[in-house]
């Protein structure tokens, strides 16, 4: 049984920082090199890719596949949080090289080993696991992420911003055409919702507008 003890105010140094931190990750501007129409946080962004892993799971789960929910929604919640300490370093850079992309391996790993230290005893060995779970389930979160970037190219090149986003989205649709052969559940989340990305209110809540 965990005890609680707490008081309130709080004072900062007696207090646990690891949620304060986290919640910073809406501080943390991605595709930092790229003019956005639409800026996106990560934390935003970390709140796209759990719900495309919550459909994803499920659809799973119905098709015979064994699915750990708990893991899953707990990684795809917290896969990037380590950006709050390493921040938001954009893939040509991270991937420049071999050894580069080992280093910021590192440099993350380090991150998440820090902010464990930020937590009650209590939480650190389920968010321990769900910084790197693995199995299905880390993959599935990983095309998550990658079909998340595929939303935000799509919904800036919608709205004009073709110039910095048109050839990002020509990267990300050969990526998305990659996953639809590899993972059953990401074809059927694009098949079902794919075409709505970067439509206005309007159409969107058409079908379901009586007609006049």
């Amino acid at each position: 049984m965990i005890v609680i003890k707490s008081s309130f105010p709080a004072e900062p140094e007696k207090a646990f920082s690891f949620l304060a931190l986290a919640l910073r990750q809406r501080l943390i501007k991605r595709w930092s090199l790229m003019y956005s129409v639409h800026e996106e946080s990560v934390l935003e962004h970390s709140a796209v890719v759990t719900l495309l892993a919550l459909m994803a799971g499920h659809i799973a789960s119905q098709s015979g596949r064994p699915i750990d929910m708990g893991k899953l929604l707990s990684h795809a919640a917290l896969h990037d949080v380590a950006e709050v300490l390493c921040s938001d370093v954009v893939t040509p850079v991270k991937k420049a090289s071999p050894k580069l992309a080992e280093e910021f391996a590192r440099l993350e790993q380090a991150a998440e080993a820090r902010l464990l230290e930020t937590l009650p005893e209590a939480l650190r060995g389920p968010i321990e696991q769900a910084f790197a779970p693995g199995g299905y389930e880390q993959d599935l979160v990983k095309a998550c992420d990658v079909y998340a970037a595929y939303i935000k190219c799509r919904i800036e090149v919608a709205s004009g911003n073709g110039l910095e986003f048109g050839e990002a989205l020509t990267v990300q649709q050969r990526k998305v055409e990659a996953l639809r052969a590899e993972f059953e559940e990401i074809r059927a989340i694009d098949d079902w919702f794919g075409a709505s990305f970067g439509a206005s209110v309007d159409l969107l809540l058409k079908p379901l507008m009586p007609e006049a």
